[in-house]
């Protein structure tokens, strides 16, 4: 018997040994651009941000999955997509920006031209020259290119890769504080979190107790927005029903116009850029179909600058407050008949 037993004994360690081997390359393999780590705690609200503990070294985990530590607070700062740079320049303070994406710079649709024209960091585009002004930590876009990433991973930078397309304006105050965790600004994303949501909070309470759901349509070109976006989010907060959502699209699609006239919406709310929104206007007024729609009828087409239409990022406070204004009684900040 105790024969057998010593014969049996190396088999089974050797079994153990293999699965405890092959855990450890399932929870610490290397994916391509960074070291793997177990999850982080999932945060309230947007389920795609997760932090780590308070001290330093930091960690969050980032849309590739990838953990990214943090040894100190960042003072050279890298933004590589245009909403990230709004969430960059609402937390940190701008000298601690030294590249932005090539947006910032196009006044048309950056609401952080002034400071890059008085800070004047780089831009974004080539990693070998954004890696060359030694940053301590880079953001990137989920959107972008993986290669971008995996090269600037590659030279050992902290890059975190960050979602850029939220479908809620919780999303967006939640990145506003991981923004403020990853550059060591906590305090900084604190008060931004709070005047995000107090904007939010303001706009909401303009609709009247008991009034209808305004029904309303946002245009961005040829494209509506339908379910699952954050125009979906906005008019929801505000009390009122996505008629593109109530029609059955999903993300952000193209409708021929003719099809507006049976969706018939009491407002509809478009983007133009810098300078053309009369001109803008004045085309919707005019179009065959839009024309026949209540909301041409009663004078409820408001088209908004794209740096107020477009923003997926603190900015997006005003796009809010702009709605509110317009549906509940204020004028706003776009133009409208």
């Amino acid at each position: 018997m105790r024969r057998s037993i010593r014969t049996i004994i190396p088999p089974v360690l050797l079994i153990l040994l293999v699965v405890a081997i092959a855990r450890a390359v399932h929870t610490y393999a290397s994916p391509p651009g960074g070291l793997q780590l177990p999850a982080l705690e999932r945060e309230e609200g947007d389920a795609r941000v997760r932090m780590g503990k308070l001290q330093y070294p930091r960690e969050a985990v980032d849309s590739d999955e990838v953990t990214v530590g943090i040894a100190r607070p960042a003072h050279r700062i890298v933004s590589q997509y245009w909403c990230i740079d709004e969430f960059v320049y609402s937390i940190v303070p701008p000298r601690d920006v030294v590249a932005v994406s090539q947006s910032a710079y196009a006044e048309e649709i950056s609401n952080v031209i002034q400071l890059v024209q008085q800070f004047k960091p780089a831009v974004a585009t080539d990693v070998e020259r954004v890696v060359a002004l030694d940053p301590d930590l880079m953001f990137v876009s989920r959107e972008g290119r993986a290669d971008y990433t995996s090269l600037a991973r590659s030279s050992g930078v902290p890059v975190y890769r960050m979602e850029t397309s939220f479908e809620t304006l919780d999303q967006i105050e939640q990145n506003i504080r991981l923004v403020g965790y990853m550059t060591g600004q906590d305090e900084s994303a604190a008060h931004e979190a709070a005047r995000f949501h107090a904007a939010i909070e303001k706009a909401v309470s303009m609709k009247p107790p008991g009034s209808a759901k305004p029904r309303i349509l946002g245009l961005g070109g040829l494209y509506i927005y339908g379910s699952k976006t954050l125009f979906q989010d906005v008019v929801t907060r505000l009390g009122g029903v996505n008629v593109g959502a109530e029609n059955g699209l999903v993300g952000y699609d193209s409708v021929n116009f003719e099809q507006l006239v049976r969706w018939d919406p009491e407002w509809i709310i478009a983007g133009a850029k810098t300078g053309d929104t009369k001109q803008v206007l004045a085309a919707l007024m005019s179009d065959s179909a839009i024309s026949l729609t209540q909301a041409a009828r009663n004078g409820h087409i408001v088209v908004l600058d794209n740096r107020v239409f477009l923003p997926m990022s603190p900015y997006t406070s005003i796009f809010v407050q702009a709605i509110a204004d317009a549906i509940y009684g204020r004028e706003p900040a776009g133009e409208k008949p």
